[in-house]
């Protein structure tokens, strides 16, 4: 295959494009090699194009607007979830908050206590900082999946 190396390339395929090929360059179509296997090529594929084009399915006016109805209920519920989601971590947040708060200063230091004397190795605590890690990050894709 060959590269086309007529200057009226670009020009004859924009006629083609318009559906108009003036005399003048229909004169040198049929001169040129060249241009007359590109109208061929691309005369055929521009008619194949509006075939296409002609014979695709518009769907109907109705089920357009349940498809926009479909999809405005879908995005409604999307921000219901993100606005729950956030509301339900500032819920947890101010309970933990009030719960340490009511509890004391006596069960902070017992809890710090706790925290201290737990002696894990080196894979159990990389093993449980990416438990931490991870387990919000997957229920926050599982939530987007919806």
């Amino acid at each position: 295959m060959t590269a086309i190396s007529c200057p009226r390339a670009d020009e004859l395929l924009d006629a083609l494009g318009r559906r108009f090929v003036g005399p003048e360059l229909e004169t040198h179509v049929e001169s040129c090699a060249d241009c007359s296997e590109l109208r061929l090529v691309a005369g055929a594929l521009l008619d194949e194009r509006l075939d296409a084009i002609a014979e695709a399915a518009v769907p109907s006016a109705a089920a357009m607007w349940w498809r926009l109805q479909v999809r405005r209920h879908e995005e409604a519920e999307a921000r219901v979830r993100r606005s729950l989601l956030i509301g339900q971590a500032a819920t947890l947040a101010v309970a933990l908050a009030l719960a340490i708060s009511l509890l004391g200063a006596d069960v902070a230091a017992g809890v710090r206590h706790a925290v201290a004397t737990i002696q894990l190795s080196t894979p159990w605590l990389l093993l449980l900082a990416t438990w931490l890690v991870a387990t919000p990050i997957a229920g926050w894709a599982a939530l987007r999946q919806k």
